[in-house]
């Protein structure tokens, strides 16, 4: 326990010591800053992308700023959207069931025959009736939906 705590101790100690440091630093930087040791920030002539000198200051502003109050308004409230009265929507036409599978009777390299004689036209599993509906083959089944 007295490890632990020495321990933590010391690493407190070490960022006090390190926080001070920086903050030291930071002020030095910014008093050589201030005194114009520095010189102003500008762009090398022959290259845009970098700075004539390095490290350098940023220039003084061309004018002091002043502080502003700001103000927020509120947004203007909007009226409610009139309720526009929908007519129904007519009936919607029926969806017809998807019929019992019917057995296949024969296939050639067009489609299938099932055993009642209708066509259906196409290669596969996917193939299309006399309606234009498409039916699934499955095995010696075939289903339209």
């Amino acid at each position: 326990m007295k490890t632990k705590r020495k321990t933590i101790l010391a690493l407190a100690c070490g960022t006090a010591v390190l926080a001070g440091a920086l903050a030291g630093a930071h002020a030095g930087a910014q008093e050589g800053a201030a005194s114009g040791s520095l010189p102003v920030c500008q762009l090398d002539p022959r290259d845009s992308s970098r700075l004539a000198v390095e490290p350098c200051r940023p220039a003084p502003p061309v004018q002091p700023r002043r502080s502003v109050a700001q103000v927020i308004g509120r947004m203007p409230a909007q009226p409610a959207p009139p309720v526009v009265p929908m007519a129904p929507l007519p009936p919607s036409p029926a969806m017809p069931m998807p019929r019992a599978p019917q057995a296949i009777g024969s296939c050639d390299t067009g489609g299938c025959r099932d055993a009642a004689g209708a066509r259906y036209n196409g290669q596969g599993n996917a193939t299309l009736d006399a309606n234009g509906r498409i039916c699934h083959r499955n095995g010696a089944f075939i289903q339209c939906f």
